[in-house]
């Protein structure tokens, strides 16, 4: 079923690590996302071995792949071959996509491809260095969408300058996983819009939490770009599994927005303080941007505080 988009919004399917590194399963998943109101698929590509510590990747992971993080991580990137039948399923189902590129080896890989937009995660959002080299690899006339989850107001405005010749989003997200409502910052958005809005900068949302709700507030607070981590089923190991939409619910999501159908009570269903206005790194988002923090185990793993 076809729906209006009346809140023109830019809807994004983050496929995560949630295809388990699985070819089959990735491209099941980019048949299901065409059926569910989708605009953009969001893939990831990461250079495991430089990308973390080699303390980090010697940590103990016990997972289906081995003993070790590096072990267990690794199993998730595909190769150029796997890359190439990947696109040629979005094209065969009407599907653009785009990618987080995590280093500078996997933004070349990604620049193969040609894509709309071009990705920045939240904790690489603050190295000025890189930023400065994506600017320049990535071509002008391209979006570039960056997260800025722990971000201060002075970081995003940097994070704007450094693109001048790029279209942006910026992507207001809290790096916890799950989210609860009372840590949403959904106020942020309306600082975002009226900071940086612009013709070339525009304001999204990617969120991290178990419900629809929270993303209705988003978009009621003027995000024009929704992100939401998808899968096929929450039956996995993956971590962060638990944050992600399976398709009807992904479904349910955008006929919602796209029918203008978002609860007229949406402040009072989530809450006064899911629309608190702050910015900066929390406790709690340290462990994720800063010290790669998962647990030690794939199985019910929740991040160690």
């Amino acid at each position: 079923m076809v729906v209006a988009n009346q809140n023109d919004v830019l809807f994004v399917c983050e496929f995560t690590t949630n295809h388990m590194g699985n070819l089959n399963l990735l491209l099941e998943m980019v048949k299901s996302a065409s059926q569910v109101g989708a605009d953009y698929i969001k893939m990831q590509k990461k250079d495991v071995d430089s990308f973390y510590s080699k303390e980090k990747l010697e940590t103990p992971y016990n997972s289906p792949y081995g003993k070790t993080y590096q072990e267990y991580r690794n199993i998730f990137e595909f190769s150029k071959r796997d890359f190439d039948l990947f696109d040629e399923e979005c094209k065969k189902y009407g599907m653009k996509w785009f990618a987080t590129a995590q280093d500078l080896p996997s933004l070349n890989f990604l620049l193969q491809y040609d894509l709309d937009m071009y990705k920045v995660a939240s904790c690489n959002s603050n190295k000025l260095e890189l930023l400065k080299e994506f600017a320049l690899l990535i071509p002008k006339g391209k979006t570039v969408v960056v997260s800025c989850a722990g971000r201060t107001l002075e970081e995003v405005k940097t994070i704007v300058d450094t693109f001048p010749e790029h279209k942006m989003i910026l992507n207001h997200c809290v790096a916890e996983y799950p989210c609860p409502k009372e840590s949403l910052k959904l106020g942020n958005i309306s600082v975002l819009k009226e900071m940086f809005e612009s013709e070339k900068v525009k304001i999204g949302y990617s969120g991290h939490e178990e419900d629809l709700l929270s993303s209705y507030g988003a978009v009621s607070e003027g995000a024009k770009c929704l992100e939401r981590h998808f899968c096929l089923s929450r039956h996995s190991f993956v971590h962060h599994i638990e944050c992600s939409l399976e398709p009807d619910e992904y479904q349910e999501m955008t006929q919602t927005i796209k029918s203008n159908n978002i609860p007229k009570n949406i402040k009072e269903l989530l809450g006064e303080e899911a629309f608190l206005t702050d910015f900066g790194m929390s406790k709690k988002e340290r462990a994720f941007l800063i010290e790669n923090t998962y647990g030690s185990d794939y199985i019910g793993s929740n991040t160690k505080l």
